[in-house]
């Protein structure tokens, strides 16, 4: 694991009001994410996962406390600020892949470098790299109601890409799809961390959440405890103890 800290969040909180009731989906949290982790971040349904997700890409706001992402702190950003950091150093990968309908697989990658003002010279060559990488390369031209789930996966995370974010995060992103192209996608991820990005991912999944390198478990809101694998375990070894950690917690 790296040492120097990509994220960093401080008495992090939000609140809901839900029929005239005050409820938290996170609470008085503090966490570090290091550069060059894959972190994946697991806990109970209504835990406040996804939440804490969109806290820490800017995508919703915190009640009180702070979040820091490579050195910015988000939380002081206005709309338009905070949509420019995030398509500049965050790529996030959706449950539903959000990819436009209209638009072929290629092209949803390479509007988000054209809407950085790149050149396109260089966002066409970086999309390129990502399809071979990612092996959509023959279905570029295709639409996203032309492929599989798993393919339509594979292009949000080239898209996630194309800028070079700072970190990868992504919520749920394997949650519709069958065991086959789940594992796909999950060995996308391993690769593109491997290759030295950091990546921040949301699962409910044990299996899923063994492609990563650490485990966060949030409770009620809260950061209850955290799991580092042994870097050489494969990922039947990394199931195991897992599910071991995972029942301590209550799960």
């Amino acid at each position: 694991m790296k040492s120097r800290c990509i994220i960093r969040a401080t008495s992090l909180s939000r609140s809901f009001d839900r029929d005239k009731l005050q409820s938290s989906g996170v609470r008085n949290l503090n966490l570090e994410i290091g550069k060059g982790d894959f972190t994946m971040i697991m806990g109970n349904s209504g835990s406040g996962k996804s939440t804490l997700l969109y806290l820490l890409s800017g995508l919703d706001r915190p009640t009180t406390g702070s979040v820091w992402v490579g050195g910015t702190a988000i939380h002081t950003l206005k709309e338009t600020a905070m949509a420019l950091f995030r398509r500049r150093h965050i790529g996030f990968v959706f449950q539903d892949h959000n990819l436009v309908a209209n638009l072929s697989l290629k092209e949803n990658i390479l509007i988000p470098g054209y809407l950085a003002n790149k050149e396109k010279g260089l966002v066409q060559a970086r999309a390129h790299m990502l399809m071979e990488q990612l092996a959509i390369t023959a279905l570029a031209d295709r639409l996203p109601s032309q492929v599989s789930g798993g393919e339509r996966q594979r292009c949000s995370i080239a898209r996630a890409l194309i800028n070079r974010p700072e970190i990868l995060m992504a919520d749920e992103p394997t949650g519709s799809l069958n065991s086959s192209a789940s594992e796909k996608v999950l060995s996308c991820f391993r690769e593109v961390h491997r290759s030295g990005q950091s990546v921040l991912m949301v699962t409910h999944n044990p299996k899923s959440a063994c492609y990563g390198d650490k485990i966060l478990f949030i409770k009620d809101g809260a950061l209850l405890d955290s799991l580092v694998f042994n870097a050489e375990s494969d990922l039947e070894a990394r199931h195991s103890v897992l599910l071991d950690w995972l029942q301590k917690q209550g799960w």
